[in-house]
């Protein structure tokens, strides 16, 4: 009788100590899904922050002061924007009442043949994003540099989101907030961030922020991070798919699309020889050494995404 009871206990003994093993998984268990719920919600609002504000959550809103109805910034020096056309806000979803080509094939706005006695004119579609722009810029920045601050060209700049990465809207943001709160810089701004996506260069909003406060010692960082021109960018994307852009670099010079974007240099020399023979002034000296540094980069067009 004793030993049935002593057997008695010490299965008694073992239930319990199987069902507190049991409560003890299971409180490990409940434990391990917060905190794994707790990291999917952490991961989940990350990539929020870095992606958030795809084309459709950022269609409508205000525009650079110094913008054009295509939005391109033009400028007549490195460091000198021309006053802008003023359009307030803009819908990137309601583009009918601004002038765009009126049928595939024609010349993007705003590209047009040379007035006699005026400069050159040089538009670029550009996008932050591809790596064809980024090789361009490194190949071509100081001499568009040197060029428009010696008045052989007026150069413009219309920065589009043709690759789908939210980067690309984050760089021309950017961008646009150099160009509105200090236009002196937008151009090489602009041009050093482009010219490292050759080599893969990705920056966050932080990222951009700083490098424009250790470079040039502004503050942009309230524009880039509210991404306050990000509607301006679907807007200007927009603008292009209008006037029949499908791939940057698209360059333009006076009325004639750059078809080789290797050939640039010697496409702008052209223009700027004959605007220097028409007004008898030798604005640019040793041009065609510039060109020669330059003329054999191999430079490839991004086409579109295919959603744009």
């Amino acid at each position: 009788m004793a030993r049935n009871g002593a057997s008695a206990r010490e299965q008694a003994r073992k239930l319990q100590q199987e069902q507190e093993r049991k409560q003890k998984m299971q409180s490990l268990l409940l434990r391990l899904g917060v905190v794994v719920v707790a990291v999917a919600v952490i991961v989940g609002l990350t990539l929020w922050v870095v992606n958030r504000g795809d084309n459709e959550s950022y269609t409508e809103g205000p525009a650079p002061a110094a913008a054009n109805e295509q939005g391109g910034f033009v400028l007549t020096s490195s460091s000198e924007l021309v006053e802008g056309e003023d359009i307030g806000t803009v819908d990137s979803e309601n583009l009918g009442d601004v002038p765009a080509a009126e049928s595939p094939g024609d010349l993007p706005v705003g590209v047009e043949p040379r007035e006699e006695g005026e400069p050159p004119h040089v538009v670029i579609y550009t996008d932050a994003a591809c790596p064809g722009c980024g090789s361009f810029e490194a190949a071509y920045h100081q001499m568009l540099t040197e060029w428009v601050d010696a008045g052989a060209i007026t150069l413009e700049y219309r920065s589009v989101q043709f690759q789908p990465m939210a980067y690309s809207a984050r760089a021309a943001n950017a961008f646009a907030c150099m160009a509105e709160e200090h236009p002196e810089n937008y151009l090489s701004f602009l041009g050093a961030v482009t010219a490292e996506r050759a080599q893969g260069a990705e920056y966050s909003n932080e990222e951009l922020s700083a490098r424009a406060e250790n470079d040039y010692g502004v503050d942009i960082s309230e524009c880039v991070e509210d991404g306050t021109y990000r509607a301006f960018v679907s807007y200007t994307t927009g603008m292009a798919s209008a006037n029949s852009v499908t791939a940057t670099p698209s360059i333009f010079v006076d009325d004639d699309q750059v078809e080789d974007i290797g050939n640039t240099g010697e496409v702008i020399l052209s223009a700027v020889q004959e605007y220097q023979d028409e007004t008898g002034e030798q604005v640019v000296d040793e041009v065609e050494d510039d060109v020669e540094d330059v003329e054999d980069e191999d430079i490839e067009e991004d086409d579109a995404a295919e959603d744009e």
